[in-house]
């Protein structure tokens, strides 16, 4: 029989103000993706790591062998900074197998005597960092592809402070991969040697995320929402943190479907939104995060990506009293930057990934950090993006407001700022790093007739011109080339939107 469920109970005093341990890092620039090859019963696995772990589809590219691999691995890293004592949170996402391939990794960590703190459901990866910090365990391993299609499944491993592993670290690991066979024991004589215990940290992470907004605000505004988990794992997370808030609260897609009901679980697309947005009649907010909660997108009466989310947010934490830098990646909205200006915030601008933003959060540079595809974070948070927090202070800019639209809120924002549209596409690739490698080459004078002012190479190419900038970027989770554009003129973003997409469909015809 299994322990039953641990339960680590933590006194909540941090506040928006809360002091950050600064910690030194290595950021120096670094390959977004990197290849370990190995040979399994005669059978070559290659393993890559991208911007958020190794992701692949399920029994071809990612299988449990593999899986085993990189959990040897992980416990050969923990062993090696001696913190095989303090255990390994291990938690997964709704997917397929989700489960099945944690409980491989418990079997590794079991077998070289590491206690894993297994969740005893699937969980939101923001709630694995979470009980990885409270627990003081030596990281975590998530099982998740995040917001990739239901046939894809990931493993990442989140370091003992509660963010994304940086790259020196991922490297170390990527290096052991391989060099030790695994170890591995059953579940149950990983019960019996008490190297097993489950774990259930909803309650403490509820009220941790709730300490850190004004509730009375919240509840005073009586918002009615509509949650869309989009079949994942903040589910029964989402809506009772935001009843407890005081919200009117529904949902949809609110039950288990390891297949995402046919949908792909990214609610920044708004195609995964449909039903989400054919029901807000007598709501005032739609929310949704993707499959592991880490990412989000919302619905008033228009569709607001994350990029329209992004600059509102930061703005209200301004405007709470809340100083400091921000923090956001190549290809996120420069609306961002157009905040930072006008308040003398010092802009970071990082490659794509959230590891990247994660530094500056933690050495306090930054008090919010985010990226287009919807991952936001907090100094005063753990350092790993967190869409069920990033929801809450949705919900507080505009009870804060006195409004109930978040068209309301776009609408003052206009008045001080420019508004910029951001589009983006994609094609897909056979060689993504030769893809790379060729676009780091080429010189560009021109974005569909408008002369490019500056070249930004820090992840990809992005060619700034006076009417806005294109970015041509290899995704670091999918064999994509990834082309993003932004301007105050939809039609002028559409159309360098659309010369993007051709120049890299040319790049990968001469590859």
């Amino acid at each position: 029989m299994l322990k039953s469920h641990f339960k680590y109970t933590a006194k909540v005093e941090a506040t928006r103000n809360a002091k950050t341990a600064k910690c030194q890092f290595d950021l120096s620039s670094f390959e977004a993706s990197s290849l370990v090859s190995t040979v399994i019963g005669g059978v070559s696995l290659t393993i890559r790591f991208g911007t958020d772990g190794w992701r692949g589809v399920m029994g071809r590219d990612f299988t449990v062998e593999g899986v085993k691999l990189v959990a040897q691995a992980i416990s050969d890293y923990v062993r090696s900074r001696g913190l095989a004592k303090r255990g390994v949170v291990v938690g997964y996402d709704a997917r397929m197998n989700s489960e099945e391939y944690a409980d491989a990794c418990i079997e590794v960590l079991a077998g070289n005597g590491i206690t894993a703190y297994k969740t005893s459901r699937d969980t939101p990866t923001p709630v694995v960092a979470f009980a990885a910090t409270r627990l003081r365990a030596a990281g975590a391993i998530m099982i998740t592809a995040s917001h990739n299609p239901a046939e894809y499944n990931g493993i990442k491993f989140i370091p003992h402070y509660g963010g994304p592993a940086l790259p020196d670290v991922t490297s170390e690991i990527e290096g052991l991969i391989g060099k030790t066979k695994p170890a591995a024991t059953s579940i149950r004589e990983a019960d019996r040697r008490g190297l097993l215990a489950l774990v259930d940290f909803k309650e403490e992470y509820s009220e941790w995320a709730l300490s850190l907004v004004d509730v009375d605000a919240i509840k005073r505004s009586s918002l009615r929402v509509l949650v869309d988990p989009l079949y994942g794992s903040t589910r029964g997370y989402l809506e009772d943190i935001l009843r407890a808030a005081g919200c009117q609260v529904s949902s949809i897609h609110s039950d288990r479907n390891p297949g995402f009901g046919g949908l792909t679980p990214d609610p920044t697309t708004p195609e995964s939104l449909k039903e989400l947005a054919n029901s807000m009649s007598g709501f005032d907010l739609g929310l949704a995060c993707d499959g592991d909660g880490d990412r989000v997108a919302a619905y008033s009466e228009s569709f607001f990506s994350p990029n329209n989310i992004f600059p509102l947010v930061l703005l209200h934490l301004i405007e709470l009293g809340v100083k400091g830098g921000v923090v956001r990646t190549v290809a996120t909205t420069h609306m961002v930057d157009e905040v930072a200006e006008q308040y003398g915030l010092k802009l970071y601008e990082v490659p794509v990934g959230f590891k990247n933003i994660v530094p500056h959060l933690i050495m306090g540079e930054a008090v919010m950090g985010g990226e287009e595809s919807g991952g936001f974070g907090y100094k005063w948070h753990i350092p790993e993006k967190d869409g069920i927090l990033s929801c809450l202070y949705i919900v507080e800019a505009l009870a804060s407001s006195g409004k109930r639209r978040l068209e309301d809120l776009q609408a003052d924002f206009k008045r001080s700022f420019k508004l910029l549209h951001s589009v983006r596409g994609s094609i897909r690739v056979e060689r993504p790093e030769r893809f790379k490698m060729t676009l780091l080459k080429k010189e560009f004078s021109d974005v569909a007739g408008y002369e490019v002012l500056e070249t930004v190479r820090i992840d990809g190419v992005k060619l700034i011109t006076s009417e806005g900038w294109l970015l041509m970027r290899p995704s670091g989770t999918e064999p994509l080339v990834r082309v993003y554009s932004e301007s105050p003129s939809l039609d002028v973003a559409k159309l360098m939107l659309e010369w993007g997409l051709k120049r890299a469909e040319e790049i990968s015809r001469s590859c």
